[in-house]
């Protein structure tokens, strides 16, 4: 049995909304997300709210279609999620973030996101302007979750 207190944290599960409607991908990096999400908790929760996210928090992103999941202590997830509501731009891109769901595990919020993309498959492939579109739509979506995509 290890020493000290267990580190819990909660997983959210967010969509990254562009301000000119479009969902398809664009060239965001994960360290831009990440900056993105830092300085909004420094600017919104000082520098307490800064330190009780900041050394859990990490981001992986999936990106088709723009979804990112942030991972942060529990005692700091409600900062982070209140001040994910005050970005108004990602790396160069006015956008913004739609909180989809929140999670204590990963798996959780990894079903919950099958489910998503089961639902919102038909919507992103209408979207797809050329056959390289889709193909590349349906490609990344296979690649993040084991999703039959036909």
């Amino acid at each position: 049995m290890p020493f000290g207190p267990k580190k819990f944290h909660r997983y959210l599960l967010c969509e990254i909304n562009y301000m000119d409607g479009k969902r398809l991908q664009r060239n965001l990096k994960t360290k831009d997300i990440y900056h993105c999400v830092r300085d909004a908790v420094l600017r919104e929760h000082g520098e307490y709210g800064f330190a009780t996210t900041v050394r859990s928090l990490s981001v992986q992103a999936y990106f088709h279609p723009n979804i990112v999941m942030i991972k942060v202590s529990r005692d700091g997830h409600k900062m982070l999620q209140s001040a994910l509501f005050f970005v108004r731009k990602i790396g160069q891109y006015e956008a913004f973030f739609n909180t989809l769901h929140i999670s204590g595990t990963i798996r959780t919020c990894q079903k919950f996101y099958i489910r998503y993309l089961r639902k919102e498959l038909p919507t992103l492939l209408r979207e797809c302007s050329t056959p390289d579109e889709e193909k590349e739509v349906k490609r990344a979506i296979s690649y993040c979750v084991p999703v039959e995509v036909t």
